[in-house]
């Protein structure tokens, strides 16, 4: 439970629920597109107008017969007919075309059907082997999470050295390579002298970049090697939380799901949007649907929809993630845990629903900002060129920009966990928290996503060598890199999801480690966290030398 406990919280629960949802209005007013599904039509994405305006596969001459000296942008004229005649060929589209223009087309399109054919076919082949790597890619992702548990600092320190030795190992071969190629330039004599004295400075620049990234990489090392003890730490302590709720680590697949249906409502609203006009005859007896202007506003709107839902749901994940990982860490008998995730599902529902609207918000509206300078940089580059390298450099600030704002967001809602307070002040907070300790959080950042990143490339890689000895024994297989290649998108994929919960549960246990130390003395107020967290409190009342308090006077 965390230690705000419920009375940070200000109101009633009612009340609060109603503030919460006054919040959501935008939002689900946003989603409920009512008027697409009025004005919309799926049958005009079915209907083919022939030349005299008519709509053909709505009466009973279904199809519509292009004339054979069509050319391109008068192929959409045409008689209705109720069978295609000699001479033409019936497409899926109700209209029929000249064996002329489909001969040449047929030919391109059996090439490329016989290809995906046999990547079909050799699908179908193996589809047991599939199956069984992707049950090797799992049992490997759950391995890797117990690795991390068990194993943790093993692990990371053997990845430190292995690139450290790969950085010193690089360098002394970079130096080795420009000291010969210094000498055999200095004895040539030949017509092209200065280009070898060119590459022999390009081989000391090379040099001399990864020399000084060796030296700084060591000194970091050196310097930052209790924070690189406490990322193992945390590393551990993630691990015990996912351990103890292990349905947390479904959470990605309710994600994914909640994603594929915002898919479809986005493919379902375009559908409706695109079909909403009404058929328009021109003077040369063209019809065509025009889209008034409150649809044509209503593509941004729902393509804005889109990115806000889709940043809603992936910040409720975190939210879940991050409310049973607090309630975890703020247990002291963690063997009292009652449904943490369900616990942290019903905080979502009944309080912080605004919050992580307005959080994804943010987001939503950085990413449709960047996309709309996108596009006036296309325009812009267009009609000048000298403009590049300064929307080159603006994108580079906008993208810097936005993944401050994720990163913020983040730690968010993971301070609205804790204090169970707004978007803005728990920003503030867990803002304030983190860079007091910037040491810690740099560490964890940076060497614990090379850690994770290191994690997925080694189950994607094993699973890869695992497929091809399973797929050498397959018989008539024409490309055995389809197999391979599917298996390692899935192994990487299954990867990422499982370590996407296990990252957030560190990010949570890192910022419950810093309210840990700010609220307690580990004293008079005693640490929420394990003993093996309370070696990195630095100053802590456990370590000083206290004096004992002076008895009291006897009276006589």
């Amino acid at each position: 439970m965390s230690p705000h406990k419920e009375k940070k919280r200000p109101g009633s629960k009612s009340l609060r629920m109603l503030g919460e949802f006054r919040e959501c209005e935008l939002w689900l007013r946003l989603v409920g597109t009512r008027s697409l599904l009025l004005h919309g039509s799926q049958e005009t994405c079915l209907t083919v107008v022939g030349g005299r305006s008519r709509s053909c596969n709505r009466s009973d001459l279904k199809y519509l017969q292009l004339s054979k000296s069509c050319s391109e942008g008068s192929c959409r004229d045409g008689d209705c007919v109720k069978e295609c005649p000699k001479g033409y060929e019936k497409s899926t589209l109700h209209r029929c075309l000249p064996n002329e223009i489909t001969s040449t087309s047929s030919k391109v399109f059996k090439s490329t059907f016989s290809f995906f054919e046999e990547v079909g076919s050799d699908i179908t082949l193996c589809w047991k082997e599939l199956v069984l790597l992707c049950v090797i890619s799992i049992g490997l992702s759950l391995l890797l999470l117990l690795l991390f548990r068990f194993c943790a600092a093993i692990i990371i320190w053997t990845v430190l050295l292995a690139v450290t030795a790969a950085s010193i190992g690089i360098t002394i071969y970079l130096w080795i390579k420009w000291n010969e190629k210094k000498g055999d330039a200095e004895t040539y004599e030949g017509p092209n002298k200065d280009v070898k004295l060119k590459n022999v400075t390009y081989w000391l620049i090379a040099a001399i970049i990864s020399t000084v990234f060796t030296v700084i990489y060591l000194l970091v090392i050196v310097f930052m090697r209790n924070k690189i003890k406490l990322v193992a730490a945390l590393f551990k302590e993630a691990g015990k939380s996912v351990s103890a709720m292990p349905l947390i680590l479904l959470q990605p697949i309710e994600t994914f799901i909640s994603l594929a249906a915002i898919c479809c409502f986005l493919l379902l609203g375009f559908i409706c949007l695109q079909t909403s006009g009404k058929p328009l005859v021109d003077s040369q007896g063209k019809v065509t649907y025009p889209i008034e202007t409150f649809f044509q506003v209503m593509r941004w709107l729902l393509l804005f929809g889109f990115l806000w839902l889709a940043q809603f749901v992936m910040a409720c994940q975190n939210f879940v993630v991050a409310g049973a990982v607090v309630t975890w860490y703020f247990t002291r008998d963690k063997h009292k845990l009652s449904s943490p995730i369900w616990r942290s599902l019903c905080m979502l529902i009944c309080y912080h629903l605004g919050s992580i609207a307005f959080g994804s918000l943010i987001i939503a509206i950085m990413k449709a900002i960047r996309a709309l300078f996108r596009l006036l940089q296309k325009y812009m580059d267009d009609q000048n060129q000298r403009c590049n390298t300064f929307w080159k450099i603006f994108q580079c600030c906008l993208a810097c920009f936005e993944s401050y704002l994720k990163f913020l967001s983040k730690n968010a809602y993971i301070m609205i966990a804790i204090s169970g307070e707004s978007f803005c002040t728990s920003a503030r907070k867990s803002f304030g928290s983190l860079t007091a300790n910037i040491l810690k959080l740099a560490a964890v950042d940076c060497i614990g996503d090379f850690i994770l990143f290191i994690g997925k490339m080694g189950v994607t890689i094993s699973v890869a060598f695992i497929a091809l000895e399973i797929l050498k024994n397959v018989p008539d297989i024409n490309y055995i890199w389809i197999p391979v290649s599917l298996s390692c998108v899935f192994a990487f994929l299954c990867c990422h999801c499982f370590l996407s919960v296990y990252e957030m549960a560190i990010d949570t246990l890192m910022l419950c480690f810093c309210e840990d130390c700010q609220m307690n003395d580990g004293v008079t107020r005693p640490y929420f966290m394990s003993k093996s967290l309370m070696t990195f409190v630095e100053g802590s009342r456990r370590n000083a030398k206290i004096a004992p308090p002076p008895r009291p006077k006897e009276i006589d």
